[in-house]
């Protein structure tokens, strides 16, 4: 059995030019079948401050449950390859007590709410979720006791509840320990300006491959972001959209500067079309992979997006794809709004590490 592990972590000294954000982390992390579910907000870590160095009484809480069960764009649920990770992102609508604990709804017959998400997020290795609404872990440990009842590893990590007053959310990632294992600590990202409101979480992954493998894993950082639907009528020098941007810089340059890794990627309900993406479509060799992929339940919007620098994040296979819960799952519309108004969008990734090239980025293939 893996019990609960508590931690204490210490302030960083970062780099003087990254005035816009600060950390926190360590976050909760969860991973354990029979252990309670626990929640710990945890400090900040201020990296405008050049050297700061301190002790502050964090904790962390890991809970471990047990495993179950492009761009080429696929709206089916294809089998995972052993040689390739499936990389998601998925905004659950308001993701709560409530929702986590409902299987049939009397009004809607037809339906398992908990165990379709629970299915769903088998379908990948790594999920970055949107939408908890909680002030614990517990709609998320209910995640992982179904997706590994019928024997796995899947584990996660949930932020504390982010936001303006009246309107928070925590942000989790969910993923196979047989495929990934979690790099450092993760952390959420925070403008002082508040610019944002709900700033990022940020986690690093590496994969788990055979040992006797001269190759080397693959290693990256995933943003995870929320963009309020509310920000798209704010001017442009307002848009969280165009400080997302900033943030994918820094967390690049940070992450870089304490590792040496440059594979970023910055996934997560942006409400933003492909054509809405502002300064974040500016950077450098930046693009989302996902395209014009219409995520809205009824496949009418592009809203979710995955990002990442093509001549840096060479691992990436080019297959993209989308779960479509009418016609992949058979649902009707209104058992499919159930589930959320969002589907699922993901990306496929070598667990191996690439050569970098500089050559212009391609176009992504669709496959509808």
């Amino acid at each position: 059995m893996v019990g609960l592990l508590f931690g204490r972590s210490r302030r960083r000294s970062i780099f003087s030019y990254i005035p816009l954000i600060r950390w926190i982390g360590p976050l909760v992390s969860v991973a354990g079948i029979l252990v309670a579910s626990f929640f710990a907000l945890t400090g900040r870590i201020d990296l405008s401050k050049f050297d700061t160095w301190s002790e502050q009484a964090d904790d962390s809480a890991q809970l471990a449950s047990t495993q179950t069960e492009g761009p080429q764009h696929e709206s089916s649920t294809v089998p995972r390859s052993p040689m390739t990770i499936r990389v998601a992102t998925f905004h659950i609508q308001m993701f709560g007590d409530k929702k986590s604990q409902t299987r049939s709804i009397p009004q809607v017959p037809g339906v398992d709410v908990m165990g379709t998400i629970s299915h769903l997020i088998r379908q990948f290795d790594l999920v970055a979720i949107q939408g908890v609404r909680s002030n614990d872990v517990l709609p998320v440990q209910r995640i992982l006791d179904l997706v590994n009842e019928l024997g796995g590893s899947y584990t996660a990590t949930v932020s504390q509840p982010i936001g303006r007053a009246g309107d928070t959310e925590c942000y989790a990632f969910v993923w196979d320990m047989q495929r990934l294992r979690i790099q450092g600590q993760p952390y959420v990202v925070q403008d002082t300006a508040d610019r944002m409101r709900r700033e990022p979480m940020v986690a690093s992954f590496m994969t788990v491959t055979d040992p006797s493998d001269t190759r080397e894993p693959f290693r990256f950082t995933v943003i995870n972001a929320h963009r309020d639907s509310d920000s798209m009528s704010t001017p442009a020098t307002a848009s969280e959209v165009n400080v997302l941007d900033d943030v994918f810089v820094r967390v690049r340059d940070y992450e870089y500067g304490q590792t040496g890794e440059e594979d970023c990627i910055l996934m997560g309900d942006l409400n933003a079309g492909l054509d809405d993406l502002q300064e974040l479509a500016m950077i450098p060799n930046v693009v989302s992979v996902a395209g014009d992929i219409k995520s809205d339940v009824f496949r009418r919007k592009t809203l979710d997006h995955i990002l990442l620098d093509r001549t840096m994040t060479t691992e990436f296979t080019g297959q993209t794809g989308v779960i479509d819960f009418c016609q992949d799952l058979r649902l009707t519309e209104t058992q499919a709004r159930t589930i959320s108004d969002h589907l699922p969008v993901w990306a496929e990734f070598s667990i191996y590490e690439s050569p970098r090239y500089q050559a212009n980025a391609s176009i992504p293939q669709s496959v509808r």
